[in-house]
């Protein structure tokens, strides 16, 4: 009787271990939405964005050789919740603020005839894909970019 009871405390006290180690906390805290799509944006520190398709009033333009090689890159601020500087295939530079997860800001600081806000919808964001469009002048403007 008592190498039973033995047996039954072993494997009680086996099973209980099993059953803490199982759901153990990570220790990691979980990025809020916010703070993911500014990882999505730029990587870690900067991220190199491709354009690959326009859409014009959800019409697909054909990109011209030069619009095949555009690119933006999105640094982060590391002072700044949700902001950094971009940089694009044109030369301009800026400055970019995420106003909640569906918003993108951006500035360009260079334009000879001053600053130049555009607030864009992000239709998607993830690590290898940044869908964002602005409308302007009874025109929605499309882009849709890809990084690897």
């Amino acid at each position: 009787m008592n190498k039973m009871k033995t047996n039954f405390t072993f494997l009680t006290l086996l099973f209980v271990a099993f059953l803490f180690t199982g759901c153990s906390k990570n220790t990691e805290t979980p990025l809020t939405p916010e703070e993911q799509a500014v990882k999505y944006l730029t990587g870690d520190g900067n991220k190199y964005w491709h354009l690959k398709k326009i859409y014009v009033n959800s019409i697909e333009i054909a990109l011209t050789t030069s619009q095949q090689q555009y690119t933006k890159t999105y640094t982060i601020n590391p002072s700044l919740p949700f902001a950094g500087t971009f940089t694009n295939y044109d030369n301009y530079v800026g400055t970019w603020k995420l106003q909640g997860i569906y918003i993108l800001k951006e500035t360009i600081s260079n334009n000879p005839a001053g600053p130049v806000p555009a607030v864009y919808d992000i239709n998607l964001l993830s690590e290898t894909t940044l869908d964002i469009e602005l409308t302007a002048n009874f025109k929605t403007v499309r882009e849709v970019y890809y990084a690897y």
